[in-house]
């Protein structure tokens, strides 16, 4: 009896697994296991046009590290998630503190800033290459030219386009950080806000000892999300720009794209995949550690 006591206490102590082994399972099924197997073949030289591949060690990242093109595609990238991050996460900050106030229409104002996250990223695409269209058709010439000014060719010039691409991806996913910073102010207690103006605190005061140190972990958890999400992102690029003119935009997700579905060179895509991974492990790290090391010189 005692036995079957112990047995029943356990399993209710521990009951929590029953209900969280499912998704357990399923991310081990549907994430783990295809990144394992994605890092297992960029040590073989498996292409899609040929049934027989064989073990060639670290031969893919050689290459990929002898890669011609590896500075301008890496400036590329570390620029590109750079802006994606610091413009997406400090534009999410402030609309949130916008939409968090008492304001006339507030409710219709979230509703309308949460619509580009709606929007499958290949419109978006579509819809910026029709505003930066370089003939007359465009939309952004077409007011130019109303104006007086010259039209420009957007999508042709290498700054102008990089520009283009991170404007799109940042109006995409501007409504992901309000909405979880948004979610963030609502639960900061009105007292600690109270307790500041009593005691004169300026505006610029309350923000910085008040919202953003109770803010920080959503904070940390929206930086995570947009840089990982910014690293893998592939969709808008392909679509807006395809990495040109030349190489001016291409960015390591791109070539991924190119060498597993364009070249078929399998080994080689999992090999700038493996090296994505890492990246995104890297600097998650990177932000936990100085988190961390914030709150120590705070205590």
């Amino acid at each position: 009896m005692s036995r079957q006591r112990s047995a029943k206490a356990l399993m209710a102590r521990h009951q929590y697994i029953f209900f969280i082994a499912p998704a357990i399972f399923l991310v081990l099924g549907f994430t783990a296991y295809p990144a394992l197997y994605g890092v297992t073949i960029s040590f073989t030289n498996m292409h899609f046009a040929y049934p027989d591949f064989r073990f060639v060690g670290l031969e893919n990242y050689w290459r990929f590290i002898s890669w011609s093109d590896l500075p301008k595609v890496g400036f590329n990238t570390v620029f590109f998630v750079a802006c994606v991050v610091a413009l997406q996460l400090s534009l999410g900050l402030l609309i949130a503190l916008l939409l968090n106030k008492a304001l006339f229409g507030r409710r219709l104002m979230r509703s309308v800033a949460i619509l580009p996250w709606i929007i499958p990223a290949i419109i978006i695409a579509l819809m910026f290459q029709q505003l930066f269209n370089g003939s007359r058709l465009g939309i952004m010439n077409a007011l130019l030219a109303n104006f007086g000014f010259d039209t420009r060719s957007w999508l042709s010039n290498p700054n102008e386009a990089m520009a283009v691409m991170i404007l799109a991806v940042v109006w995409r996913g501007v409504p992901l950080s309000i909405i979880l910073q948004l979610g963030g102010l609502q639960t900061i207690a009105r007292e600690l806000y109270e307790a500041a103006a009593i005691d004169g605190a300026t505006r610029w005061q309350t923000l910085r000892f008040i919202t953003l140190p109770n803010l920080k972990p959503i904070l940390l958890i929206n930086l995570i999300m947009i840089t990982s999400g910014t690293l893998n992102h592939i969709d808008i690029p392909l679509a807006l720009t395809g990495g040109g003119p030349g190489n001016s935009t291409e960015v390591l997700a791109l070539s991924l794209f190119k060498q597993g579905f364009q070249s078929l060179d399998a080994a080689y895509a999992s090999t700038i995949a493996t090296i994505i991974l890492i990246l995104n492990l890297l600097l998650t790290i990177a932000y936990l550690r100085v988190l961390r090391r914030k709150d120590e010189k705070d205590d």
